[in-house]
């Protein structure tokens, strides 16, 4: 008997507050956080210090990628989550 595994990918939004405060910051996050497993998108936006990823929530999470902008320096706490793709 054959079995098919139906593997549904979830990808989800997470707003992140920050306290980034120039584009110096702002790219070290681009350059560091893009490269974080699971990630799809990522916006740094300084004026607002929020930095919005886009995941693949099989791949990581809101706690995982938090501690990833911490080994950078700066602060992180989600402030929006939502599914994007179910």
């Amino acid at each position: 008997m054959k079995r098919t595994l139906i593997v549904a990918l979830a990808i989800a939004q997470a707003v992140f507050v920050t306290n980034i405060h120039c584009e110096k910051c702002a790219e070290k996050v681009m350059e560091n956080i893009s490269f974080e497993k699971g990630v799809k998108d990522l916006d740094v936006d300084v004026e607002s210090k929020k930095v919005t990823v886009t995941f693949n929530t099989d791949r990581t999470d809101t706690v995982a990628l938090r501690k990833a902008i911490n080994r950078l320096g700066y602060t992180a706490s989600v402030v929006e989550y939502k599914t994007v793709k179910k």
